[in-house]
């Protein structure tokens, strides 16, 4: 069965018809073709639209039991171990840390979020290495609350070498692990700081 608006086209190919009125026909048929899809590319595209439209309730996410709160209160009052493994600080140390922060009024507790929280949020960032997802679900808060509080601490931190990291002047005298051995000295004498490469042990006061 021939379609009706491809007769005269269908015939004048089988007779070898003008070519040059095959081409018009031919190009006709492409232009109803693709107003034909497109018409149906609209309809297809307000369909999806509509049907976002109804899906896209917010939804309230981090809403777990288990709070980044009450985890981090788990893992301070839990075996000491547990408070290194996850924090990189034994809670005693952790807690000096905090103090120290609050007092110099660098980190306070939050509507949402304590003082507490915010410095583990930092710890636990700086010890793993965690992608920013993964935090969120963590501790339950949004990617801008997490990031927000790691800047925070991030600067708190940095305030604290004023007043704890100290380099060495020019008339101090010579570490003696430096004088006495042959391997640093007199290579060394004049250096100030640490040599690069090298880890430096320090803890906390």
């Amino acid at each position: 069965m021939t379609v009706p608006f491809l007769a005269p086209f269908m015939y004048l190919v089988s007779t070898g018809g003008p070519s040059v009125y095959v081409d018009a026909l031919v190009r006709e048929i492409l232009y109803e073709e693709n107003a034909i899809f497109l018409a149906m590319d609209e309809v297809i595209i307000d369909k999806i639209f509509e049907s976002n439209e109804e899906h896209s309730v917010p939804r309230p996410m981090h809403t777990s039991s288990h709070s980044g709160h009450i985890w981090i209160h788990e893992v301070l009052h839990g075996h000491e171990r547990h408070s290194y493994n996850v924090f990189r600080l034994h809670p005693t140390m952790f807690m000096k840390l905090r103090d120290e922060l609050m007092e110099r009024d660098l980190i306070r507790d939050s509507r949402y979020v304590t003082a507490t929280e915010k410095l583990e949020i930092f710890m636990y960032a700086m010890g793993h290495g965690v992608a920013s997802g993964a935090m969120c679900e963590r501790f339950q808060h949004s990617f801008e609350t997490i990031s927000k509080h790691v800047c925070e601490v991030t600067k708190a931190m940095a305030s604290l070498h004023f007043t704890y990291i100290k380099l060495p002047c020019l008339t101090d005298p010579v570490h003696p692990r430096i004088r006495h051995d042959d391997r640093f000295y007199p290579y060394f004498k004049d250096a100030i700081g640490a040599i690069d490469g090298t880890h430096v042990p320090v803890h906390i006061l």
